[in-house]
């Protein structure tokens, strides 16, 4: 196995930067963004009194300053950032890579893990609206695909909440993602049309009579026009649309609302007579998803206001993989169907200049319609026999509830000083299962540098495919996760900003295999493109994550700005055994460097490079995998070793030209331009005569580029 060394980060450069900058003062926006109050839907001609506290905070925007934050140190991403990131394909999620804790699973889909945790342990919240995924091919012990289902133009703003994160959200282990799609802005008619590596589409908005607006996108794929393969024998097919309307109906009341749907494929085919190909599974896959739903927000005072949502999700899928070794036989069958209808009301009261109370309750009800068969049982890898195990068939159609409250306490003290503490209690019937969990955060200026100190607990249930096969559901409970937390300002200047954050998460009943001892599921990664593993599960796992964050933003001048990130963390993961071992995304080293450098008035061309340490990974049991000519796991060696170091430099280069009607924008890439052959894993070649493993890389050297005209 070789080693890599890291490269010197351009962040150093800028660290040095910063304290030759010392003598500028306050800390201005160091972003491509603006940080703007958060407010209902309102035009220019509001009333001055809606820009006061009761009127202008609601759920669906982001906080403007830090003093008004409920946690320690919110990220917040305007669309252009994403739009201009080299790497990221214009997609949101992918752009989510970049920050701090934030790790991939793979080049090839745009899941993000956020602090050693899975993508399942992340929240999508837009505009105030609980969404299962926010990508396409989101398969059920999934949440990632090539793109996200948002265009990147319907997007406001994002943040990425990760401290102690508000106790109004609902439970969810690692990360809340929120996205607003409202502008700051009174809306104007425009129009884009647009063409690129993330597909084909355009996007309309336009004002709604005097006191509203709406926004109407729509986006096709197109790779499927030009190859039949991206690297796993397939390539993704999908369309997605999103509807969104806000109205101001009079002074005290606001209306808004979306839609957003998304429809993909994918038929993954390997080649039969290939003797290096490791995959011998065919696999068909097509899904649907959309989310519908509505704000109504009522203010009652200059100090107090509630909103009111409801909303739909619904999605479907199907999925059929056939063993090619097994003369084409079908080895698993899939058609699920779930659906959620949520409504949850938030209250926001301003009892004292220094006290700010919010509260609310959430019920949902879920809609469960699973039909599964695994008729012939798989032959496992964890297991040295060869025999096929774990034959199932499910046919289950329930429908569950779940509802939760909270309450929280926004305290200002002299001194800069701010203390939040908050709780929520959620139940789930799914399970019989329930659970409190308590918030704490202290902020306190430190000679002029902002220091915070949290703790929190939060919980969530198992994939829910998995809580219904084999008697899991009597086994099962929620997850619990418990976070300390605690970060400082080192730097906070005019033209830089440099953030340190520290963080420990305790994992508790978390769900592992009843067979194998030493297996949890948080060690078992990614599987889109092979066999899918169901086992009996039980929750006597646990695990920790801990880490070490840096942030750097740097704006060297009017045209150079840096971004930087570099983060140092641990984790594991115990089966029922009990033995901590490395969990699936144990990067101990991850940093990422991304630049931009405006050429000229129409010209700007930007840089990434990141690097990891190499992945974990659990080796064969080389003398079982050659008598049985499959993977056999050394189950005395879960993720004890680790592949190469990771390594990756994208490019972009974009360029505006006014015409008469409109603005023609066109920009190039090349992403992993040094064509690093990044490991991802090590599979088995069946179809070889004597076998043996073959290393996996993500993505090669790939082009990028595509055209958009605004009008």
């Amino acid at each position: 196995m070789r080693n890599s060394k890291f490269a010197p980060s351009a962040g150093v450069f800028c660290a040095v930067a910063a304290f030759l900058l010392s003598s500028q003062t306050a800390f201005s926006q160091v972003t491509s963004g603006t940080d703007v109050p958060s407010s209902p839907p309102q035009t220019q001609d509001s009333p001055k009194e809606d820009a006061e506290f009761g009127v202008v905070k609601t759920e669906m925007k982001v906080v403007a300053t830090q003093a008004e934050s409920s946690e320690g140190f919110e990220r917040k991403i305007t669309p252009r950032e994403v739009e201009t990131a080299a790497g990221a394909f214009g997609d949101p999620s992918r752009f989510m890579q970049l920050l701090p804790g934030v790790v991939s699973d793979n080049d090839k889909f745009n899941d993000f893990i956020v602090r050693g945790g899975n993508s399942q342990e992340t929240l999508f919240v837009v505009d105030n609206i609980e969404m299962p995924t926010i990508n396409q091919l989101a398969l059920s012990d999934t949440t990632g695909g090539f793109v996200s289902m948002i265009d990147n133009r319907a997007i406001g703003q994002m943040t990425l909440h990760t401290d102690t994160y508000d106790s109004k959200f609902d439970q969810r282990l690692s990360a809340v993602l929120e996205i607003s799609t409202m502008k700051e802005r009174q809306t104007s008619t425009h129009a884009e049309a647009e063409v690129g590596i993330a597909g084909a589409g355009g996007s309309f908005d336009r004002p709604w009579g005097k006191n509203g607006s709406m926004f109407v996108s729509e986006r096709q794929s197109i790779l499927h026009l030009v190859t039949n393969d991206i690297g796993f024998n397939g390539v993704p097919i999908y369309n997605n649309s999103l509807f969104r309307t806000d109205k101001r109906v009079d002074e005290k009341n606001n209306l808004w609302g979306l839609s957003l749907t998304g429809v993909d494929s994918i038929k993954i085919h390997p080649n039969p007579a290939d003797r290096w190909e490791t995959n011998p599974y065919d696999i068909a896959y097509q899904g649907w998803r959309n989310t519908t739903g509505i704000n109504w927000q009522h203010v009652f005072s200059s100090r107090s206001f509630g909103v009111l949502s409801l909303s739909n999700s619904e999605q479907s899928q199907s999925l059929r993989e056939k063993a090619q070794l097994l003369g084409d036989a079908t080895i698993y069958a899939e058609d699920t169907r779930d659906g959620i209808t949520t409504v949850k009301y938030d209250a926001t009261f301003q009892a004292k200049p220094w006290l700010t109370l919010t509260g609310g309750v959430r019920g949902a009800v879920d809609r469960v319609d699973y039909r599964l068969n695994q008729p012939l049982g798989l032959q496992n890898p964890y297991s040295p026999s060869a025999a096929p195990m774990n034959a199932m068939s499910l046919n289950r159609q329930i429908a569950p509830f779940s509802s939760a409250e909270y309450t929280q306490a926004t305290v200002l003290l002299p001194r800069g000083i701010k203390i939040i503490a908050g709780q929520r209690f959620s139940q789930w019937s799914i399970v019989g299962g329930e659970a409190w969990t308590p918030k704490a955060l202290l902020v306190v200026p430190v000679f002029g540098r902002l220091v915070h100190v949290g703790y929190a607990e939060y919980a969530q249930l198992p994939p829910t495919l998995y809580i219904l096969s084999f008697n899991n559901q009597t086994s099962l409970q929620p997850i619990r996760s418990r976070h300390i937390t605690g970060g400082i300002e080192v730097v906070h200047y005019d033209h830089v900003r440099l953030t340190l954050e520290a963080y420990q998460k305790r994992y508790s009943d978390y769900p592992v295999a009843v067979s194998y001892p030493q297996l949890s599921l948080a060690n078992i990664t990614n599987t889109f493109g092979q066999a899918f593993l169901m086992f009996p599960m039980t929750s006597k796992g646990q695990g920790v994550a801990r880490g070490v964050e840096m942030g750097l933003d740097c704006k060297l001048s009017s045209r150079l700005s840096f971004t930087s990130a570099v983060t140092y963390a641990r984790s594991w993961y115990s089966g029922e055994d009990g033995v901590l071992r490395r969990g699936s995304f144990d990067l101990p080293f991850v940093a990422n460097v991304a630049g931009n450098l405006r050429l000229g008035k129409t010209v700007v061309l930007s840089s990434r490079y990141s690097v990891a340490s190499g992945r974990p990974y659990t080796p064969d049991n080389l003398a079982l995998s050659t008598a049985q000519n499959r993977d056999v796991y050394d189950l005395t060696k879960i993720n004890a070793l680790r592949g190469p170091a990771y390594s990756r430099l994208d490019f972009r280069l974009e360029q505006s030209h006014p015409l008469r009607r409109g603005v023609l924008t066109w920009h190039v890439g090349l992403e992993n331009a040094l064509g690093a052959k990044n490991f991802y894993s090590y599979e088995w070649r069946p179809r070889a005569t004597k076998g043996g493993v073959l290393a996996q890389d993500q993505m090669p050297r790939f082009p990028d580029g595509g055209v958009k005209f605004a009008f």
